[in-house]
């Protein structure tokens, strides 16, 4: 009788075993499917937004010639239609050179160029990009550089400025009155990170202050999905396309680093970013 048992018992395990191994080979199947469909997704936005810019870099050829008026021939309400044509387009290229950066990460295409430069050099750069912006909301511009802050890294440079581009540009349009500050510094060793690679490394960090409007904290998690916004009120007042931080947590993923934000509503936000440094491309 107990080798009866055990006999069924054996059986019961084999026929588990079996249909454990026929869900496990389902699971892979379905991961399969959803890794191809995923890369012909990519492949589809990678090449439509091609397709796209055509036509649209002549659209705006020609909508800024109109809003020229060199014949002087166009009535007022005309110049500003035609103003009105060529921003809406510029706005449409930039959605679309998101999507494009975005398909291109995902389908495994981005190429990172790494080259050694200079922080102070880097963060002079960026006041004069954003210098205007911040006058003309009467916002102060502060660039702050630590006395740990290394006086070079090795990084993609243009990658790097891209992730700081969408953080300042997001820091001015989401604050209406106060400061935007950009602190350049090294971060202890002791801190601890998701990535185990960053832990005990000479660690490249940037954080960028504002004091906008914050971002509630059961928003904090998923702020850097796609097309999310900060604000969603019904009547929005700032316009976006939502993928700049996405963008920015991509490009912060391809060169090996990490991004967070700590933040509260109506007292403004601050982003981290930190870096590790990079090879050279010579492998030097």
């Amino acid at each position: 009788e107990k080798t009866q048992n055990l006999e069924r018992s054996k059986k019961e395990i084999d026929e588990k075993n079996k249909r454990l191994e026929a869900f496990q080979e389902e699971i892979n199947k379905k991961a399969e499917d959803l890794a191809v469909a995923s890369k012909y997704k990519s492949e589809f936005l990678a090449n439509m937004s091609h397709e796209l810019r055509t036509p649209l870099n002549s659209l705006l050829l020609l909508a800024k010639l109109l809003s020229e008026n060199k014949e002087k021939n166009l009535t007022e309400d005309q110049l500003e239609s035609a103003g009105i044509i060529y921003k809406s387009g510029r706005d449409l290229l930039s959605l679309i050179n998101e999507i494009l950066d975005l398909s291109k990460i995902e389908a495994g295409k981005m190429d990172v160029a790494v080259s050694e430069f200079l922080v102070k050099d880097f963060g002079d750069h960026l006041e004069k990009l954003f210098r205007h912006m911040a006058d003309e909301k009467n916002l102060q511009l502060i660039i702050g550089f630590d006395d740990t802050c290394p006086l070079s890294v090795t990084s993609d440079i243009k990658r790097v400025e891209q992730i700081l581009k969408n953080l300042v540009s997001n820091a001015i349009k989401f604050t209406e009155k106060g400061s935007v500050q950009i602190d350049f510094f090294s971060p202890e060793k002791e801190v601890q990170y998701y990535r185990p690679d960053l832990s005990g490394q000479p660690v490249f960090a940037v954080s960028v202050t504002d004091t906008g409007i914050g971002i509630p904290s059961d928003r904090l998690d998923s702020i850097f999905e796609r097309f999310i916004q900060v604000e969603q009120s019904n009547t929005r007042q700032y316009e976006g396309s939502g993928l700049g931080l996405s963008i920015a947590k991509a490009y912060v993923d391809l060169l090996q680093g990490e991004i967070w934000v700590e933040s509260k509503l109506n007292s403004g936000s601050t982003f981290y970013v930190s870096l590790p440094p990079l090879k050279l491309n010579n492998g030097s």
